[in-house]
Formats: C-alpha cells, structure tokens, sequence
C-alpha cells in the first residue's frame, strides 16, 4: 500500500488494523513513518502484544521484520527501539534523490498523460488548502503523493519502487520539519506541475535539483534541533 494511502487510512483503530494478518507489522511501520512512534522510542513486546490484543509471537515477528528492514534497531540492555534519525542517513538519501529524481521528473515531463495532470494539480491545490488550514499531516501526505505520482507519470515501474521507498524513509524526517519550511517546499509544487504539465524537461529537471535542495536543508535544520534521544546512536 502507498504511503499516502496508509495516512488516509490512519484513523482506523491500531487494535482493528492488527488483528488483521500482517497488521502489527503494518501499524507499526505506520507509526514509525508518520512519527507518531518517535525515533529512539522503546519498543517493549508485552505491552505492544497488550495493546494489539494479540499474543506476544506476532508482536516478535514483527519486530523482526522493520529491524531488518532498518527502521528499528536492538541493543543490550536497551531492548528494541525505533532507529534514531540522523544527518548521515539524511544526506544519504537525498544523494540519491538528486541522481535519479530529476531524471524521473523530466521523463514524466516527456511522458505524462491527461490523468496524471488532473491528479497533480490535484494535490497541489490539496496541499495549498493545508496549508491556509495548518493541517500538517495533510501536508505531508500530499507531498508524500505528489513525488511518487511524477514517478509513475515516468511510466518506469522500477523508478516508481525506488522514489516510493524513499518517501517511506524521509517521510518521518519531515514530520519534525518546522512548519514555516513545509510551506514553502509545498508552495515549490505548484512550479513543478507546470514544467511537467508543459513538457518543459528542463525546467522540470532545474526545478526539482531546486526543491531538493530546499527540502535537505530544512529537514537538515529541523532534526538538528531534536533531543539527544532521537538521535541515531
């Protein structure tokens, strides 16, 4: 399931979501995403497997398998825990956004369709809306969507894959962004649409070095300000 569809569904209960199968995982790798697990945040097995109504080995399962997707970690006696956030993986990631988004978005540019227009524009008023109402977690949701639509207007499904993962691993990074910042990156929404809705490649490959080099800075700002214990250790 994308991201954007998980935030929509996340008023569902966590206790509903985990009786279903998969569902502690699934419930868990959301609350990781949208920050509502912080980073460095314990993980104990008897109270998720209480809070969940469910036995202690699903809870087992799933902890072992966000640690090998990276997105807890273990250590003695620490126990289980969210991985810290840090500049380093930050970095990382926005390194290889600069190598392959703007590429991708100069081929959605040369490859979009009538839908794709609709939709984009679509979240880019979605987003302005959000923004005149402060409605942070809709923001972050529609600039979750709008990165992996360019990615499947490409018409690449390898490049969608990759774009999506890496929304999956910035998003909690931008739940701590300061709120001012998150304007303007979403603001930068509305130039990109209309390179790609142009067929401008160029201005939609300028653009979007642009845009990431906002959004590293501001999220680069934001988890500098965060407390010792959301660190990476």
């Amino acid at each position: 399931m994308a991201l954007a569809e998980r935030l929509r569904s996340a008023s569902d209960s966590a206790e509903n979501h985990a009786s279903r199968p998969g569902g502690v995982y699934e419930t868990l790798f959301e609350q990781i995403v949208t920050g509502e697990l912080r980073a460095g945040e314990r993980l104990l097995i008897d109270d998720l497997a209480e809070r969940f109504g469910v036995s202690k080995i699903p809870v087992r399962e799933a902890l072992k398998a966000l640690e090998a997707k990276g997105w807890v970690e273990s250590a003695p006696r620490r126990g289980t825990y969210v991985r810290g956030l840090s500049v380093a993986e930050l970095h990382e990631l926005f390194e290889l956004r600069q190598i392959v988004e703007p590429e991708i978005t100069a081929m959605a540019a040369h490859r979009r369709r009538s839908n794709h227009l609709q939709q984009l524009l679509a979240l880019v008023e979605e987003g302005e809306r959000a923004v005149e109402r402060n409605d942070f977690v809709c923001c972050s949701r529609v600039n979750s969507q709008f990165h992996t639509l360019i990615a499947q207007a490409a018409d690449n499904a390898l490049a969608f894959s990759v774009i999506q993962e890496l929304e999956f691993r910035l998003c909690r990074y931008f739940f701590v962004a300061e709120w001012d910042e998150r304007k303007e990156s979403i603001h930068q929404h509305q130039q990109l649409y209309e390179a790609i809705r142009d067929q401008n490649a160029d201005e939609a490959r300028r653009l979007t070095i642009a845009h990431l080099k906002h959004t590293e800075a501001m999220a680069t700002r934001s988890i500098a300000a965060l407390p010792p214990t959301e660190w990476a250790k």
